[in-house]
């Protein structure tokens, strides 16, 4: 089986885990980087994973936690064909395509049968000579895929070791859980408390307890909107000229009201519309399925979703408040 297709698989993998910052070096190993800078956009797929791992992290560790992640494929991917060092950006796939077809080339020097004599002497040097022209790009092709292969074997080792000692999380998230935890005890305390109950009747797993677990998520979030952005009657038009309620019951309207007023405090206005939506999108998310809790019946994997988004949801929030979110930094220093 290709490379490229084991990558894919233990990207998925460290997807389920929340290991972002492999599954963002996996990314790489599969993206065609160099072009993507050429025609100046970033591949969708990395800008979510450091996204996610910006939210988790806040600004500065996810930073580091990304140049980690970019670390690794980069001394995968050193190069030094004819003395000229560099970093090869290959997308996996082009890789093994490109040296089967490079092996094919390097045997097709073979010498012809039935040749004697001084003809068999040009063909055998021809064929020296081409064979060893082919003999740096092999060699090229196949350390780079033998390091990403080796690196791919290490991270399955490691998360197999991690999955038998129970660490069904991998660090970043249980980082971004400490961080959560510990800011809800600081900012909503009864909030934390919702979150801890939610956790717990997760664990139950009886379809009663994740019900209510579901429940639980929901009235976090609100406790945290609480806190965040505390209801009035107030009716606030937005730029869309739709008026929205600031009551109690209208706790995602307040989140999203929270989340305007703070990046326009810091003159993120750019950013502003994109989170918004994005934000807005995430809220929507979670309340449908929260709700679910109050009518049908709810699996132990959706009742897992509900709490993981609730974890990704508090942490874009709490980093807003404590000024460490990513979504606070200029694009330019981002």
């Amino acid at each position: 089986m290709n490379l490229s297709v084991h990558l894919r698989r233990a990207s998925r993998i460290a997807a389920l885990r929340k290991d972002y910052g492999h599954q963002l070096w996996m990314q790489f190993e599969v993206t065609d980087i160099r072009a993507e800078a050429r025609l100046d956009r970033a591949n969708a797929t990395i800008v979510r994973i450091r996204s996610e791992i910006d939210s988790l992290l806040g600004a500065e560790a996810g930073a580091q936690e990304s140049l980690r992640a970019y670390e690794i494929y980069e001394r995968n991917r050193s190069t030094d064909i004819n003395g000229n060092d560099g970093v090869d950006t290959t997308p996996i796939n082009k890789l093994e395509d490109r040296l089967v077809t490079v092996k094919a080339a390097y045997e097709s020097f073979a010498v012809p049968v039935g040749l004697s004599g001084y003809e068999l002497q040009i063909a055998q040097r021809n064929a020296d000579s081409g064979q060893a022209k082919m003999l740096p790009l092999i060699d090229h092709l196949q350390s780079i895929l033998g390091r990403v292969r080796t690196a791919l074997h290490e991270f399955l080792v490691t998360t197999e070791m991690d999955l038998d000692n129970g660490e069904t999380r991998a660090g970043v998230f249980v980082r971004a859980q400490e961080y959560v935890d510990s800011s809800l005890s600081k900012y909503a305390p009864s909030a934390l408390a919702e979150f801890v109950a939610a956790q717990d009747r997760l664990h139950d797993g009886s379809p009663q307890e994740l019900s209510q677990s579901l429940t639980s998520c929901r009235r976090m979030i609100k406790e945290l909107a609480d806190h965040l952005y505390p209801a009035t009657d107030a009716i606030i038009t937005g730029v869309d000229g739709v008026d929205r309620k600031m009551s109690d019951d209208h706790y995602k309207n307040r989140l999203l009201q929270y989340v305007r007023d703070t990046l326009g405090k810091h003159g993120q206005s750019d950013a502003m519309q994109k989170t918004l939506d994005s934000l807005g999108g995430r809220l929507k998310s979670l309340d449908a399925l929260a709700s679910k809790g109050v009518h049908d019946t709810v699996t132990t994997a959706e009742a897992e979703m509900c709490v993981v988004w609730t974890y990704m949801l508090a942490a874009d929030l709490l980093r807003l408040e404590d000024g460490t979110s990513a979504l606070l930094v200029p694009d330019e220093k981002a």
